[in-house]
């Protein structure tokens, strides 16, 4: 009974991060300004309806988990290549990282038993669902977001 209350106080959390990072948004790029705010919009709306109800079924929470953490990485990648061009936004890409870790902490609930403790050695740490998984795309998907920019500007 705790463990649910706790998931949907979680689930909350991340509803409400995700209602102040769309607000966020809206104050540098209106979605119909430019053709930049539609990524973050829509990515915003899926933070915002999607995730919190995958995140609810035991079925989806997989989904979630790899929504919540892909959105994530492309608002750290876009939003950190916004803070050196345009404007600093260092404290918006730390509080997205909160969206991160309380998408990470309802996929821990709810997958792993409360008092495991799964050790992973060896190159099954870039898989998914360990941390090495989210390390590696980030650092992945910053290269390609570099050199896309860096070549084709």
């Amino acid at each position: 009974m705790m463990k649910k209350k706790i998931k949907i106080l979680l689930i909350f959390g991340l509803f409400f991060v995700s209602l102040g990072g769309g607000w966020l948004h809206y104050k540098y790029h209106p979605y119909d300004a430019t053709g930049f705010g539609w990524v973050p919009f829509i990515i915003g709306i899926l933070s915002l309806v999607v995730v919190p109800v995958l995140f609810y079924f035991k079925k989806t929470v997989h989904w979630a988990y790899l929504i919540n953490g892909f959105s994530v990485i492309i608002g750290i990648i876009t939003m950190a290549h916004f803070s050196f061009e345009v404007a600093p936004l260092w404290a918006n890409i730390v509080t997205l990282l909160s969206k991160f870790v309380i998408g990470r902490a309802i996929f821990c609930l709810e997958v792993y038993p409360i008092d495991s403790n799964p050790k992973v050695k060896g190159l099954w740490l870039i898989r998914y669902p360990n941390m090495g998984f989210w390390y590696v795309h980030l650092v992945a998907w910053s290269l390609v977001y570099f050199l896309g920019n860096y070549f084709w500007r």
